[in-house]
């Protein structure tokens, strides 16, 4: 149930999806106990890949702060560990931390503070206070966001309902096969098959973008179900006077580079409408549409750092955002990176860490809009993301 929580193309589902997609397996689970175990999977899947952040850049903030809970009652066991700050690799990380509960609205942020020491363990009885069942292992270690002991897992492979009849149910008692929730293949069998659904939704928005007269340039991958187009009115900067980076390349021909490599991966990518105007003004307008979410490309042309492009972007989407027409505003940056050599990924990490810390031209810390940065490097195969 928890690999299904994201859809093919890496988006969090909404819950209303996720329970349909799940009612094949999900059918003994109450509607209120279902909406946690959502709500839980959601913020240890986040935890997840944060986890895997902190270790990624653990060299440069090598400590991580547990930061208090943001719900209106949060329970008295985490209290104590508030503030505690210790290193990524303390082995406290692995008999506590925020996610270890149902529901657990704690939290932790990578820092280069120095350690606090443990605050208060013993007063914890591990009977009591311990992690709650099915939430002991750390996801971003385990790669599960659950454990084996799960409250609905199935206390062997032979109790299990997804086994396939009596045939198997035996083979699975006097084979001894281990348990394996996570990874069982009866169960996947149970749902869908997400890949082949991603592509058929692809495939039916070309045919959409194909028959659209304000699209061109319409392409669809069969392979990878990647999918590109350009809109009629997207700026294009191409003539004589168009600035010009690395090897004469224009901005436009770098955002087709980029939209280029992203269908490669397989990816939506869609150069959207700028034309749009009011009271004859030009009204402030994205980019990119990336496997649905809107966002702004910035070309990385020197050896700066990239919190200035961020700083920028800010200004671009605070500007967009505040357009009575958008219904859903925009959160994310998309940063190309044509020649690879300038993408650093310790610099990206200092780079985020400056940007936390901008401020406005008033001396008040930066609004800031941009939660999500997505990295495009010339020649990858990975879609880089990083959060602010």
């Amino acid at each position: 149930m928890a690999a299904r929580l994201l859809d093919s193309n890496g988006r969090l589902k909404s819950f209303e999806q996720w329970s349909n997609d799940v009612q094949s397996i999900a059918s003994h689970q109450f509607g209120p106990w279902l909406r946690t175990e959502y709500d839980t999977a959601v913020i240890r899947a986040h935890q997840a890949a944060e986890w895997q952040r902190f270790e990624r850049d653990k060299d440069v903030l090598p400590n991580l702060r547990w930061v208090p809970s943001t719900s209106p009652n949060p329970g008295a066991d985490h209290r104590i560990y508030w503030g505690t700050i210790l290193p990524v690799d303390h082995p406290f990380w692995s008999r506590h931390r925020p996610g270890d509960r149902w529901n657990c609205q704690c939290s932790l942020e990578s820092t280069d503070e120095p350690a606090t020491g443990i605050k208060h363990e013993d007063a914890v009885d591990p009977r009591k206070d311990g992690p709650h069942k099915g939430l002991g292992d750390n996801p971003g270690k385990s790669g599960s966001l659950f454990g084996q002991d799960h409250p609905y897992y199935p206390d062997s492979c032979s109790s299990c309902p997804f086994a396939g009849g009596l045939k198997n149910r035996l083979g699975m008692r006097f084979g001894n096969k281990k348990k394996d929730c996570n990874s069982c293949r009866q169960a996947d069998n149970a749902i869908p098959d997400e890949e082949v659904e991603r592509k058929k939704q692809n495939r039916a928005k070309y045919r959409e973008l194909k028959n659209n007269p304000e699209w061109r340039d319409v392409e669809y991958d069969k392979r990878t179900g990647g999918l590109r187009a350009q809109h009629v009115g997207h700026i294009t900067h191409d003539g004589l006077k168009a600035e010009r980076f690395f090897e004469g390349l224009t901005s436009t021909q770098l955002e087709l580079e980029c939209q280029a490599e992203l269908f490669r991966m397989g990816r939506v990518a869609l150069l959207l409408d700028e034309s749009k105007k009011k009271n004859g003004n030009k009204l402030a307008a994205l980019d990119l549409e990336l496997d649905g979410e809107a966002m702004d490309i910035r070309s990385i042309t020197g050896h700066g750092w990239y919190s200035h492009a961020l700083a920028a972007k800010n200004r671009q989407l605070t500007n967009y955002n505040a357009r009575e027409d958008v219904e859903h505003p925009s959160n994310s940056v998309c940063l190309y990176f044509h020649d690879p050599s300038l993408f650093d990924h310790k610099k990206m990490v200092k780079s985020i860490a400056q940007f936390r810390h901008y401020r406005d031209m008033h001396g008040d810390l930066l609004k800031r809009q941009i939660k999500h940065v997505y990295c495009v490097i010339k020649g990858s195969k990975e879609l880089l993301k990083y959060d602010i």
